[in-house]
């Protein structure tokens, strides 16, 4: 006996609704797809690994700024660390087609980086990113 695929389990049981989903596509069944729902949970994905990525490129260059702006150089090893830490999580997370909207994004995610380190040390940094995209990813 076939099972009946809902919609309505997507709000109910979540995971039933990956499990008929996935069942459904493996079957070509385009009819049984939960089409809506389907479209809206893979932009989802793509917005959270965005988002991880954009996360990542900030607190790195919250690290930099530290140390190329504070005289705290006994903390610079640890800072020096984690910015690596965050290249090995930007490089495990970032897709090629990432590159142009964290360019284009790039001054606003520096900003929210400068608001942190400003409001943690009360000092002045530059306006615009002294970072290059290509220096952060790489």
């Amino acid at each position: 006996m076939k099972r009946v695929f809902k919609a309505e389990s997507y709000e109910t049981d979540y995971y039933q609704w990956t499990l008929d989903q996935v069942e459904a596509l493996r079957e070509r069944n385009l009819d049984k797809l939960d089409w809506e729902n389907i479209i809206e949970e893979i932009e989802s994905l793509g917005r959270s690994d965005y988002n991880a990525v954009s996360s990542l490129l900030m607190r790195q260059i919250e690290h930099r700024l530290k140390i190329d702006y504070t005289p705290l150089e006994e903390c610079y090893k640890k800072w020096q660390v984690e910015i690596q830490a965050f290249k090995i999580g930007i490089k495990r997370k970032i897709s090629p087609s990432m590159k142009p909207k964290l360019k284009k994004d790039l001054e606003e995610i520096y900003q929210d980086a400068v608001s942190l380190v400003t409001l943690e040390y009360g000092i002045n940094l530059p306006d615009q990113c002294p970072y290059t995209l290509d220096e952060l990813l790489y």
